[in-house]
């Protein structure tokens, strides 16, 4: 995982505001996005993988608690990291009932 000071400005300057939401495999690293898809699997109490018709990503949320549920369906918006594989670090998550869950992340 990556932590880093630029990870951490796109984050802070990225609003939690949905927009429309892009293929994961189109997802640009570094910048603001949203994505779609279904909670493939828990990894971590603070990450899951999110799939949809194009790939797989690995979302975190820490040093959150995970909102979701294996199958649901949601949506992320936040930042694809540089490392590789990629990991989506989320500033909000909205469920599929419309309720929505912003994330803080404090890595010092």
């Amino acid at each position: 995982m990556i932590r880093s000071a630029a990870m951490a400005a796109v984050l802070l300057s990225a609003s939690a505001a949905f927009a429309v939401p892009v293929p994961i495999t189109k997802a640009p690293r570094g910048q603001p996005v949203t994505l779609a898809g279904k909670v493939l699997r828990i990894t971590d109490t603070d990450a899951f993988r999110l799939k949809d018709e194009t790939g797989v990503v690995t979302v975190y949320i820490g040093p959150n608690s995970l909102p979701v549920e294996v199958g649901e369906e949601v949506t992320v918006v936040g930042a694809l990291e540089e490392g590789f594989p990629p990991e989506f670090v989320a500033r909000a998550i909205r469920r599929a009932d419309g309720r929505e869950v912003a994330f803080r992340h404090d890595w010092g």
